[in-house]
């Protein structure tokens, strides 16, 4: 008896390590994954503007760059508290639970269960009328272990497996790209409200100007040097410049809220906190954008396509496996008897084990349809990686070019307000000599007034083409301490970089607060590999793909 029993263990014990080992070498049905190919010019298609070169990518923390602390600031405060950012974290987490549940599918399942019966038959069950009595009697069982262990010989598991790692890389580059497109809104809002508080500044001074001349028409009116038109035609002149401070202040506060959003507050005044520095910050001297194939390794989108790629590949994999034999080992031990006391006696043991095999061999379709099924996925998210890389260029390339042309009209701007302020200044002079009309001194402080505002918009919009360029090159979720707590949690620094990556070939007034308006002042035969479709891709084109 105990011979049996220690050879019955023997047996268990062989079966577990032969299942074991079938889990951990068995081949793997369904195709790797493999690079797709990318659609990329070997350098940008224009010359780069002035100031820009293709020196390898610089743009991580690019907002560091302009050495403005309070807009690093509010980066730093949006990395922490955005609560879309919260919500692209916490699909982190789902993807990471997801990973759990397949995961436990390379394992056995062990239950316990215990049950109590009070048996009795009927005396009246007899289908021939005889009657047997028999006793009642208690029935106890409990099964100590019940497990069941499904052998993943072929795969499945594993490339299931596979699919939720990929998933999971593609939840952090979606929270990732999240997080540079809420920075590029961020330094967007933040420039523009900088120019809004320049544009309200020139407004006030131009107000200023203009008050002096409406006093010079007023005193040459009352010497009688001049008709009453003068003094209308200037007070017409400041109230229609004063009429535009109202909206100025109205977009910036619009400004402000949506700063305050952005960085996980309720809509609210920043005038204390935007006020910390009073010029834009500077532009950088050399701006590198690297060569296009770096978009690969930069873009979190493009990254994420990839990942999807990944994923899908996988999932072929599943889908195959379902061609193949199930096989699973169960096992049952515990005790039975009709009385509590004698369950802990040799007697009442009961156990059973053994392997069981299941195989789908007529499914009518059903397997093979969702193979197809996972294949033409697969070629959908190969052209939606493909046009993903495109986008992504033409997006750059747009940037540079706004960069570029934003860059020389501010130039054009600057030369043109220098004429003017000195026009400007010439008409008054003449206009107290006598020399032109006073209609010309309006105009001349007009047009003045209008360059001034321009110029300013035009300086802004060099700005925001140049943050619009680091988000296109997808700078800024590199950045360590970008990653800050949410909710008291931290996302590790090794899950927000991908490892393995993609291989690449080589390649003016002081003290003046404009916010405040009260102060006026201013592949092997099993694992074969998926063929991606040309680059050149047509609109119809049905890409290759190898089956089993």
């Amino acid at each position: 008896m105990t011979c049996q029993r220690i050879l019955s263990t023997q047996r268990v014990l062989a079966i577990a390590f032969l299942a074991a080992a079938l889990t951990s070498t068995g081949c793997l049905v369904g195709p790797d994954h493999c690079d797709p190919g990318a659609p990329f010019l070997p350098n940008w298609s224009r010359p780069l503007p002035e100031g820009v070169t293709n020196e390898p990518n610089d743009s991580v923390a690019w907002w560091t760059k302009f050495n403005d602390p309070v807009l690093s600031d509010m980066m730093v405060r949006t990395a922490q508290s955005n609560l879309t950012l919260g919500q692209a974290y916490e699909r982190i987490a789902q993807a990471r639970a997801r990973r759990a549940i397949a995961r436990g599918g390379l394992f056995p399942d062990f239950y316990m269960d215990a049950s109590y019966s009070r048996v009795k038959s009927s005396n009246n069950g007899s289908p021939i009328g005889l009657t047997f009595t028999t006793p009642s009697f208690n029935y106890w069982s409990a099964s100590l272990v019940d497990a069941s262990w499904e052998i993943d010989v072929f795969g499945g598991v594993r490339r299931n497996l596979q699919a939720a790692n990929a998933d999971i890389d593609v939840s952090i580059e979606d929270h990732n790209a999240v997080l540079v497109s809420l920075q590029g809104e961020v330094g967007a809002n933040y420039v523009l409200a900088r120019t809004l508080q320049h544009r309200i500044l020139i407004a006030q001074r131009n107000a200023q100007l203009q008050r002096q001349s409406l006093q010079i028409a007023q005193t040459r009116f009352d010497a009688g040097d001049t008709s009453v038109l003068d003094v209308y035609q200037a007070k017409s002149n400041l109230y229609s410049t004063e009429s535009l401070i109202p909206t100025l202040r109205q977009n910036l506060d619009v400004s402000y809220n949506r700063l305050a959003v952005l960085q996980g507050m309720p809509p609210q005044d920043l005038t204390n906190q935007v006020m910390g520095a009073r010029q834009l910050f500077k532009i950088p001297e050399t701006i590198a954008v690297g060569l296009p194939i770096e978009l690969i390794r930069q873009r979190p989108d493009i990254r994420s396509a990839e990942r999807q790629l990944a994923a899908q590949s996988a999932r072929i994999g599943v889908a195959t496996s379902d061609l193949f034999p199930k096989f699973t080992l169960t096992g049952t031990f515990g005790v039975n008897a009709t009385n509590i006391n004698k369950w802990f006696t040799t007697n009442s043991i009961a156990y059973n084990f053994g392997p069981t095999a299941r195989w789908n061999v007529l499914s009518f379709g059903r397997v093979w349809g969702d193979i197809e099924y996972q294949r033409a996925r697969w070629r959908e998210l190969v052209y939606a990686y493909q046009q993903t890389v495109l986008d992504a260029s033409e997006e750059v390339e747009n940037a540079l070019i706004e960069y570029r042309y934003t860059q020389v009209r501010a130039e054009e701007l600057r030369k043109a307000v220098e004429a003017a302020q000195k026009a400007s200044e010439l008409s008054e002079v003449q206009y107290e000599e006598g020399i032109i009309s006073f209609q010309t001194l309006l105009d001349a402080q007009r047009f003045q007034f209008n360059l001034e505002d321009e110029y300013v918009a035009a300086h802004g919009d060099t700005y925001l083409a140049l943050i619009n360029l680091y988000k296109a090159l997808g700078g800024g979720w590199q950045d360590p301490f970008a990653f800050g707590p949410i909710d008291g949690q931290e996302i590790p620094l090794e899950e927000l970089k991908l490892e393995p990556e993609l291989s690449l070939p080589a390649p003016n007034a002081a003290g003046a607060n404009p916010l405040d308006p009260n102060n006026p002042v201013p592949p092997d035969q099993n694992n074969e590999e998926i063929v991606p479709p040309m680059l050149n891709i047509q609109p119809m084109a049905n890409p290759p793909m190898p089956m089993n």
